[in-house]
């Protein structure tokens, strides 16, 4: 009888717990991301030893059935399998020479198991290490890392390119991750919807949505850098000396209401390749409502006052 513990089988269940941790990552599910990595890495460390020998994956005590069915001298595989776990399978391709050590490899392997506590771990903090462990092993046996990443593979790239900066990384991922949103969420229906839903939620114009002595925050619709879609906002800043005739407006945030992006600052949104100032003038101004400031800004919630309407005045 055939053993199902194969290197295909193990190769396939690694691929798709990979998949279902990076679209974990991608909706911010912390707990999730750190279980499935750690079972994608556990599928292809076994793999991984698999090719070297099946006998790899028997644990040194207890009963030898399973050793002996992987070194092919009993045909007829055990009833339950007992197999190294994960921790052993990385040490013993550490000791042959596959995989370096890595502390932050350790810990991700405590965090699925429980032994650390995953309240108080980031997503962010293994990403790293999963994705290098993983590319590793796919190289030692000799496998596509396009085949297996599928469409992460852009998200894969980023993660391990090095001309990237921290901030850089987190921008490029975060876009992919909501294109990975935006085709989760729209991929299925009938074509138009997505420009529907933009048409619906979608506000033209530039509207003023705070005041307080440090400036003065607008709002206005912007595309999205990735979903393409002209449904996000761009929230702009000025401060209160800017005159209404010759307005330079800088940009604090933007959010997109489809695919869930979320850049703050004006280097991710340069990043991201949106442009970072407008010039805007008094006759772009569409409206003046009080919305509250946008999350993580230094704006306020302060009473609006009266709309100033000779163009020679300043905020």
């Amino acid at each position: 009888m055939e053993s199902p513990i194969t290197f295909e089988r193990l190769l396939s269940g690694a691929r798709d717990f990979a998949h279902l941790a990076m679209g974990a990552h991608a909706e911010g599910q912390t707990e999730v991301f750190l279980l499935d990595a750690g079972v994608s890495v556990e599928r292809l460390a076994k793999a991984a030893l698999v090719r070297v020998h099946p006998t790899l994956l028997s644990e040194v005590k207890g009963n030898d059935d399973m050793l002996l069915h992987f070194a092919g001298a009993i045909t007829t595989p055990p009833q339950r399998f007992h197999t190294i776990g994960a921790a052993a399978a990385i040490a013993r391709l550490r000791k042959i020479g596959v995989l370096p050590r890595s502390a932050e490899l350790d810990a991700l392997i405590e965090l699925r198991n429980g032994v650390a506590h995953l309240g108080a771990s980031s997503a962010d903090d293994y990403l790293a290490p999963f994705v290098e462990t993983i590319c590793t092993l796919i190289d030692h046996t000799c496998e596509d890392r396009a085949d297996f990443w599928g469409s992460w593979s852009g998200s894969i790239q980023v993660t391990l390119d090095d001309r990237f900066n921290r901030v850089q990384k987190a921008v490029h991922l975060r876009v992919d991750q909501a294109r990975f949103r935006m085709k989760t969420r729209f991929g299925k229906l009938p074509d138009g919807t997505v420009e529907s839903v933009a048409r619906t939620i979608g506000e033209t114009g530039l509207v003023v949505i705070d005041r307080n002595p440090t400036g003065v925050l607008f709002r206005t619709l912007s595309r999205c850098p990735a979903c393409g879609t002209e449904a996000a906002t761009l929230f702009l800043r000025a401060p209160n000396t800017t005159l209404l005739y010759e307005m330079k407006l800088t940009a604090e945030q933007l959010v997109c209401g489809l695919c869930g992006l979320r850049l703050a600052g004006e280097e991710e949104i340069e990043i991201a390749g949106l442009p970072t100032t407008m010039s805007c003038k008094v006759e772009d101004l569409k409206a003046v409502v009080d919305d509250g400031p946008i999350p993580g800004s230094h704006f306020g919630r302060p009473e609006l006052g009266p709309f100033p309407e000779s163009r020679e005045d300043s905020w």
